[in-house]
């Protein structure tokens, strides 16, 4: 075989494995997401720091901030991080992985001090489980939580007013989360809540905390 021939034969092989290595982030399958969920919990894994409960106290002391934040970009995006409260103190942990941006598909892993939450999104609908249990079906949209059982909605960001979303479950204002923009989420330290209320069913609290994770994740990235 010529100089030329191989050379040509090289470049064509080296296209074929980059376009191997690629093509499947296009339009990931399930298969591949549950096995790239795998490879986020092991992220989750290494990143060793004691977190505090999420109790209301703590709740409204979250904040913007993060700690073992990293971030690089190779055929897909991937990040990860832990957030903190205002006092320092790390609130859950999480690592992300998005695919195609114009079909809107990632995923995400994260835990809190008890409980793990996981996120499959693809064309703006996002599927949220908490420890292997389906919480809903998360519209990006109307940031709206439904059911995945009977398509009810379970809770809604309301984004009517200019200062705060509001945060209601069956009904029920919960919470308050304050207007944050991307800009000022990386380069400012902010409270999340202006106000998580008393008395919340152990339901309405992880679906706060699911809710609220997502959001702060794809704020960030």
């Amino acid at each position: 075989m010529g100089v030329v021939a191989l050379s040509a034969l090289l470049v064509a092989g080296t296209g074929f494995y980059l376009f191997a290595r690629t093509f499947p982030n296009f339009k990931p399958g399930m298969k591949k997401l549950q096995a790239d969920l795998a490879i986020l919990q092991k992220e989750l894994d290494t990143m060793t720091i004691d977190l505090v409960p999420t109790s209301t106290k703590e709740l409204e002391a979250l904040s913007t901030s993060q700690t073992q934040n990293a971030a690089r970009k190779r055929f897909t995006a991937n990040s990860k991080g832990v957030f903190m409260t205002i006092f320092e103190e790390g609130l859950f942990k999480y690592a992300y992985r998005a695919y195609n941006a114009k079909r809107g598909d990632f995923i995400i892993m994260a835990e809190t001090e008890k409980r793990s939450f996981s996120y499959l999104a693809q064309k703006g609908q996002v599927k949220m489980v908490i420890d292997d249990q389906v919480l809903g079906i998360y519209d990006i949209a109307t940031k709206m939580l439904h059911s995945a059982k009977n398509k009810k909605v379970i809770a809604q960001v309301n984004t009517a007013k200019a200062e705060q979303n509001l945060l209601r479950i069956k009904g029920r204002d919960v919470a308050s989360m304050n207007k944050l923009s991307a800009t000022d989420a990386k380069s400012l330290s902010q409270r999340v809540f202006e106000y998580v209320v008393d008395g919340l069913s152990a339901e309405e609290r992880a679906t706060i905390v699911a809710i609220t994770i997502f959001e702060l994740v794809t704020l960030h990235d």
